[in-house]
């Protein structure tokens, strides 16, 4: 549907305006033809393209988007964790080949996972968020959802291991999950406190946070009302749980702008090692490879959608994040790396229909 969506607004530029025009549409048109909600930012080469914010961060008390507006970044979650295990490794206290059996026990199939089978999406476990889904459709097992505890979470992802780690990545928000609690294990301090100290306030993300206790006080986009089923999901009533190191950050454009400057600028840990990152095929340390040099990830939470991407050769970001409960931000991408790298990128190729 969402490659529909975005082929279709593709076409409909196209008769308007003539295949000739395209590379010359302005970003904001873009935004216009989405009928977009939220905030976008572009650098190329050094130079901001666009910042902007559009639309209602909350209908109910008629508050607008501005460029400062927080929101549920979801699984853009999943590079902040994965460079926390980075860092954790740096310092030596945990390695990527340590296995599962290192951090839990209870179960004989932990000595066969990796740490990097986790980071790589190729743990082998069934995806927490499927049974969620099950949860949202039932509305006796409903309320379960805003009750569920970590052990709750984590008893389900260890029965429900698929037998084998995977030769190649499927996505599965569970061995994300799995990194915070190692995370928590190895540092002695919990998932927010070590991403906070050693990530947010080094470079200076001041207006990011974490589901259940953000702070910031910029503009918080509210989610669009989103039915699932015959219930309505709210991501905000969330129990910190779920999303958690999987997809639980909120944060800014601005803020993830510092972060990209940090990741790929050598502030975190040096250079080098981001090579080392893409060599493990298309995705690693939550990140997606179509193609190096350009990284990217999408999120879904819902309602809200977003988008990041970085092109290591230029520079070149657009980070779009979004309380529209459908999928824009990834045709957004598509078609602002379109006009800005000359190629189609955005999504996860590999792993369509993803949540979180």
């Amino acid at each position: 549907m969402k490659n529909k969506k975005f082929m279709a607004v593709l076409f409909a530029i196209i008769a308007v305006l003539g295949f000739g025009l395209l590379f010359n549409l302005r970003p904001e048109t873009i935004l216009s033809l989405y009928n977009f909600r939220g905030t976008v930012l572009i650098e190329q080469n050094g130079e901001t393209v666009l910042r902007a914010a559009r639309g209602m961060a909350c209908d109910a008390q008629n508050i607008e988007h501005t460029v400062y507006s927080s929101f549920h970044v979801a699984s853009i979650t999943k590079q902040i964790t994965g460079a926390a295990i980075l860092l954790l490794e740096l310092d030596g206290k945990l390695n990527t080949s340590d296995t599962l059996d290192n951090f839990f026990e209870g179960h004989e199939y932990l000595s066969e996972v990796t740490v990097a089978h986790l980071l790589a999406m190729k743990g082998g476990f069934r995806s927490f968020t499927q049974w969620l889904m099950g949860l949202l459709d039932d509305e006796e097992e409903f309320e379960k959802i805003l009750s569920l505890t970590y052990a709750d979470i984590e008893d389900f992802i260890f029965v429900n291991w698929l037998g084998a780690p995977q030769t190649q990545p499927i996505y599965c928000n569970s061995d994300y999950w799995l990194l915070g609690r190692i995370i928590e294990q190895v540092s002695g301090t919990t998932y927010a406190e070590f991403v906070t100290s050693r990530i947010f306030e080094p470079i200076g993300m001041a207006n990011s946070g974490f589901h259940g206790i953000h702070t910031s006080t910029a503009p918080h986009g509210n989610p669009d009302i989103y039915f699932r089923g015959i219930n309505m999901v709210d991501a905000h009533n969330w129990p910190p749980s779920i999303p958690y190191s999987t997809g639980g950050i909120i944060s800014t454009i601005d803020d993830l702008n510092l972060w990209l400057d940090a990741y790929f600028g050598g502030k975190l840990f040096p250079v080098y090692l981001l090579d080392d990152i893409v060599l493990a095929g298309n995705y690693n340390y939550g990140w997606s490879f179509t193609s190096d040099p350009v990284w990217m990830h999408p999120g879904e939470m819902f309602g809200f959608n977003t988008h990041i991407l970085y092109d290591r050769a230029s520079s070149t970001r657009i980070i779009i994040l979004s309380n529209q409960r459908r999928g824009a931000p990834i045709g957004m991408v598509r078609a602002l790396s379109l006009l800005t790298l000359g190629g189609l990128y955005g999504g996860l190729h590999w792993a369509p229909g993803l949540g979180m």
